[in-house]
């Protein structure tokens, strides 16, 4: 994968830091567990210190009306909790997230 061999290439070179990065997410809206394992990545996103900048979630109906995108206003991007509230509220309205596209800032400080 492109990316990866980009931060590997990164790591590499104690001098070369990255400082934003856009990361898109692509999921299975048929499969029953696709809610658990979207919440469960971005958890695992929180926790390896990168901060969300913002969330554009591009939701499917479950029935024939088209699909839409759903950014998160950026006052919400920095709770994990508000963000799973979105993701359940969207499952809970019979409706699936097709694609994520989140806007990170990888902190340096450290």
């Amino acid at each position: 994968m492109t990316y990866r061999k980009l931060f590997e290439w990164i790591d590499e070179d104690d001098a070369c830091e990255a400082t934003d990065v856009t990361l898109f997410s692509v999921h299975d809206t048929g499969h029953d567990e696709e809610q658990d394992f979207i919440i469960r990545r971005l958890k695992s996103l929180v926790e390896t210190g990168a901060i969300i900048k913002s969330i554009i979630l591009r939701v499917r109906p479950q029935d024939n009306r088209p699909r839409y995108l759903l950014p998160l206003e950026d006052n919400h991007t920095h709770s994990v909790d508000v963000i799973i509230n979105a993701v359940n509220n969207i499952y809970a309205s019979n409706e699936s997230i097709e694609t994520m596209t989140i806007r990170v800032e990888i902190d340096n400080t450290e």
